[in-house]
């Protein structure tokens, strides 16, 4: 069966799954809780950056950033080893990540800044499991389907929003 991973991005933090079928006629062969960075401290990039030396904040990003992809493309790899696995769903929104010193000079830039980073850390990680990336909006989704609670019984707690997103994602690059 085909399948693609479904991820929706959080700061630090990914809910993954890997999923078959369709809404229709669904088949989920995973789901995890993917820890893009050590520890809950580790998670704000930006915000720690905010606080360093021009010079200094740039080479933490950059470290942060191939840590992450290293963390995320190991989880990956370990999902996708044996499996057909076409695509894969970053439920997030699209935009391009501003240059170090735009974002560390205002605080709501920072905070998008996040979203941004790891949105694209997911991208990249899938990228180096040999898996191409989507960027699926979450306007484009509907986690209140109705059908999504059929889903949620068979597969059992948790199903939460995060968890039906990334299975709707997923659902939806493989269509």
């Amino acid at each position: 069966m085909r399948l693609a991973l479904g991820l929706t991005v959080h700061t630090g933090w990914a809910a993954c799954v890997l999923a078959g079928g369709s809404l229709r006629d669904p088949h989920l062969e995973a789901r995890e809780h993917v820890e893009l960075v050590a520890g809950d401290e580790a998670r704000f990039v930006f915000h720690r950056a905010s606080e360093m030396k021009r010079a200094d904040a740039a080479s933490f990003v950059a470290r942060a950033c191939r840590e992450a992809i290293d963390r995320a493309a190991a989880v990956f790899r370990r999902l996708v080893e044996g499996r057909d696995v076409g695509a894969c769903a970053i439920v997030a929104k699209p935009g391009a990540m501003p240059e170090l010193d735009v974002v560390l000079a205002s605080h709501p830039r920072i905070h998008t800044a996040e979203g941004i980073f790891y949105r694209d850390v997911l991208s990249d990680a899938a990228k180096a499991a040999g898996v191409r990336a989507h960027v699926v909006s979450p306007s484009e989704l509907d986690a209140k389907d109705r059908r999504l609670a059929d889903v949620g019984r068979a597969v059992g707690k948790p199903w939460n929003q995060d968890w039906k997103l990334a299975a709707l994602a997923a659902w939806r690059v493989l269509a």
